[in-house]
């Protein structure tokens, strides 16, 4: 196959590509860091896999099996991805009022009440802001609101109580 004249011709008369760029800098594989959250402990960075947790603060033995941490788009923060599996799971809601019902990935945020939909059926990510969810007392039904309505932030204005009436 014959050379290209035009790359030939173009080195010959641009000294701007008679040099090659830049010192090459090879990736390090083996990138450590000390990290204060989720866990306090040493955390490496393995090639295709993500961050993992390798050694907590205070133990001198490494973990048996690293605990693999995933970036978690709904609280900006990064996690263990079990912890992001134990707190999401699907329900089918509508996410807009008046829509039809969908199946979601929802997530539950740090207070332990609220749940966002953070993911559509397919595993997209849904950005925020986000409307607050709680769950129904079936624990199958997902219901769109501040908070789920409990003695403490309930109206008793309307309350009938038995013998009062009069």
């Amino acid at each position: 196959m014959a050379p290209n004249l035009f790359l030939c011709l173009r080195t010959l008369c641009c000294p701007i590509y008679w040099f090659q760029h830049g010192d090459r800098v090879e990736p390090d594989h083996n990138r450590e860091q000390h990290w204060d959250t989720p866990v306090p402990g040493t955390y490496k960075f393995l090639p295709g896999q993500g961050w993992h947790l390798v050694r907590r603060d205070g133990r001198d033995q490494d973990e048996k099996v690293p605990a693999a941490l995933v970036y978690c788009r709904v609280l900006h923060r990064y996690m263990f991805e079990s912890e992001l599996d134990e707190r999401s799971r699907f329900f089918t809601a509508p996410l807009h009022k008046g829509g039809r019902p969908e199946r979601l990935r929802f997530f539950l945020l740090d207070d332990g009440v609220h749940w966002v939909a953070g993911w559509d059926a397919k595993g997209r990510f849904i950005p925020g802001p986000y409307p607050k969810w709680w769950l129904d007392e079936d624990g199958e039904t997902m219901r769109r609101g501040v908070s789920p309505p409990t003695s403490a932030n309930v109206s008793r204005c309307n309350s009938v109580i038995a013998g009062k009436i009069e």
